[in-house]
């Protein structure tokens, strides 16, 4: 006798998952939508009388676009499998919406919940063997991936980084974002000419499975990913041990050229922390004009924000520059605070229901929340940008947009010489957005974070 079937959920989009998991796997024994900013689903299926977990990954909406598309995603797992790297074994894809059917790695994910010291510092061992096999695959071997092959030094180095840049310039609707546009800029000034190796990279590094026993289950989240330079996951690792700790970054870099015979200097390191976060800014920032319903807004915001803040601190700390943080704005209402605090209380007042439906209200009470620091500190936060464009520039503007395009002209304009100038300037701003986004939701810890730095070796 098979095992029981849960009936189909109500909602709409869980029903196609659900219905395309029955008719093409087994019955689903068991389904669960997870309750984040993009959906997932955690489901069991019966396939010849035994019990299958699966996850389930979505797309993260219909406004954002990323330089991997999840097709050539799923490759990638095919790619491991066939290579004998641990990875889910992909079983297919859904079209609509379209998702990526993988196994259900045993094991936990965050080493630094593990008590053990020695058990530790295993996995971690073992792990970071993990990447030096990955980099020894020949390009050859994600052909069907259909990945870009750099060939010079510029291209290693800006091979995911420029069709990200690419997309921003498509998806920001001509709005002028001069952040970005220094962030490219400032880029293509310091690409590290001595730098010819190419690997397959999984730039947002240091995700992947253990068990109890210490071993590494499986690698996971390649949907970042490109041929390039190496050091470029090294240095994605620092964005995730600000999550989940990694251990001393500084000694699993030195750990790595051991396995591999690489040697990755720290200056190498922040510029790639530099190109990784821009990726992060140029898939993102268009979201904050323009958005689909399913997204959350504040939940962007704040990795928008967070990830642009460590791309300027990598730039300071590539040219060796002390970077000074900004007063913190004053309160000065536009008019009656009480007003998103009211709105708050009624949006957390409305009743549960799935998941995916708890999510939503939540993340409109963030929002609500946001809004009402918009409302006390948005004067004091515009007026203190204004004041630091006009000192930049010589010119000064008297409202956010006319700001932001004069400002735009102006890197436009300028060098290396500007350099310093325009990361103290950015600095500036991006710390009172991080004010701003204080108490905003579960992801408002990001923009006050910093980085494990790296050492000289």
């Amino acid at each position: 006798m098979g095992m029981q079937a849960v009936p189909p959920p109500p909602d709409a989009t869980d029903r196609k998952v659900y219905d395309w998991l029955a008719a093409n796997i087994g019955p689903v024994t068991a389904f669960e939508r997870q309750p984040r900013w993009r959906p997932g689903w955690n489901v069991v299926v019966e396939r010849d009388g035994a019990p299958v977990p699966l996850y389930v990954r979505g797309p993260r909406g219909d406004t954002y676009v990323s330089p991997v598309d999840m097709f050539q995603e799923a490759e990638i797992h095919h790619v491991f499998e066939r290579s004998g790297i641990p990875a889910p074994r992909v079983h297919g894809m859904i079209p609509d919406p379209l998702c990526i059917v993988m196994d259900m790695l045993p094991g936990g994910i965050n080493t630094g919940t593990i008590a053990d010291p020695q058990l530790q510092a295993q996995v971690r061992e073992r792990f970071i063997a993990i990447v030096a096999d990955v980099h020894r695959l020949p390009p050859e071997a994600f052909a069907a991936a259909k990945l870009p092959v750099p060939r010079t030094p510029t291209e290693i180095a800006l091979n995911l980084y420029a069709p990200s840049q690419a997309i921003f310039r498509d998806r920001i609707g001509g709005h002028p974002w001069p952040l970005m546009e220094f962030a490219w800029a400032w880029l293509n000034r310091n690409i590290p000419q001595d730098r010819t190796r190419v690997t397959f990279v999984n730039y947002d590094g240091g995700q992947f499975l253990f068990d109890d026993s210490g071993a590494v289950t499986g690698l996971i989240d390649f949907e970042v990913s490109s041929l390039g330079d190496p050091a470029a996951e090294l240095a994605g690792m620092r964005l995730r041990d600000s999550t989940e700790p990694l251990g001393d970054l500084t000694a699993m870099i030195a750990r790595y050229e051991d396995l591999s015979g690489d040697r990755i200097s720290r200056k190498l390191i922040e510029f790639h922390t530099a190109g990784f976060c821009g990726v992060n800014g140029w898939l993102m920032w268009p979201l904050m004009f323009e958005s689909a319903p399913e997204q959350d807004y504040v939940a962007y915001l704040n990795y928008s924000v967070g990830t642009s803040r460590w791309m300027i601190r990598a730039m300071a700390d590539y040219m060796g520059i002390a970077l000074v943080d900004p007063a913190e704005p004053t309160e000065q209402p536009l008019g009656f605070s009480q007003a998103s605090r009211h709105l708050v209380r009624h949006i957390e007042a409305f009743a549960g229901g799935t998941p995916a439906e708890d999510y939503a209200r939540d993340s409109a009470a963030h929002q609500a929340f946001y809004l009402g620091r918009v409302n006390d500190f948005g004067l004091s936060v515009l007026a203190a940008d204004l004041a630091d464009v006009a000192a930049l520039t010589g010119t000064r503007y008297d409202d956010w947009a006319s700001a932001q395009s004069g400002l735009s002209a102006w890197v436009a304009s300028v060098g290396a010489e500007a350099d310093a100038r325009l990361v103290q300037h950015f600095h500036n701003w991006l710390q009172r957005q991080a004010f701003m986004l204080r108490g905003c939701g579960p992801a408002a810890y990001l923009p006050t974070v910093d980085l494990q730095p790296i050492r000289e070796r």
